[in-house]
């Protein structure tokens, strides 16, 4: 069920992506109709499987169980916090194009960069997920996808820091540009710790 909520929660990057990329309004709409809808069930799962194990919980359980169950909460709460970061994008760039700002071609292809580095740890998250042991979780990939992420953000971050002030520049498309691959750097963070609890680092 654990596996099953982090393909839920990993479709949302699909979405973003169309979004960020998305010019038609009506399409658009549709997407963080999509993205909302989403958040709403990775909130429903989360309840349920926190729910369930806390059950399991007050049963008569091995100290490797309850490590075990310990770490199913954690990876449940930083599922939710990844769906709950999506919607928050999503809101962002709702906002964005209510407010008729736009996205530089270059900005554009940063976060498509950004998105594509969740995706890859995304992926990485869910084969540790599906493992047919927890035993067998090796993090030394997902490590190399953190750092990734990490790096991408902060020449993001540079770059952007770098060209406000530039008259070809927009203050307000550079500030919501900085919001959204902080917020993707964050969504990394939880991915990580996806994959850190399945070995018991919690």
């Amino acid at each position: 069920e654990i596996a099953h909520y982090g393909e839920v929660t990993s479709k949302m990057n699909k979405f973003l992506k169309s979004l960020i990329n998305e010019t038609d309004r009506k399409k658009s709409d549709k997407l963080h109709e999509k993205i909302s809808k989403y958040e709403d069930i990775t909130d429903r799962m989360e309840i349920e499987i926190t729910d369930y194990i806390t059950e399991l919980m007050n049963e008569e359980t091995t100290p490797k169980t309850n490590v075990r169950l310990r770490s199913m909460l954690n990876i449940s709460n930083d599922l939710e916090r990844i769906g709950d970061i999506f919607f928050q994008i999503s809101k962002t760039i709702e906002r964005k194009n209510s407010d008729k700002v736009y996205f530089l071609p270059e900005q554009r292809e940063g976060l498509n960069k950004m998105v594509e580095a969740i995706e890859e740890a995304l992926q990485v998250m869910m084969a540790n997920l599906n493992s047919q042991s927890y035993d067998d979780v090796e993090l030394e990939t997902a490590n190399e996808k953190e750092k990734q992420i990490n790096k991408l953000r902060s020449a993001m971050r540079k770059e952007n820091t770098k060209r406000i002030g530039d008259s070809d520049y927009n203050v307000n498309s550079a500030l919501v540009y900085n919001n959204v691959f902080s917020s993707l750097e964050r969504i990394g963070d939880h991915i990580i710790n996806v994959s850190e609890a399945l070995v018991g680092e919690i």
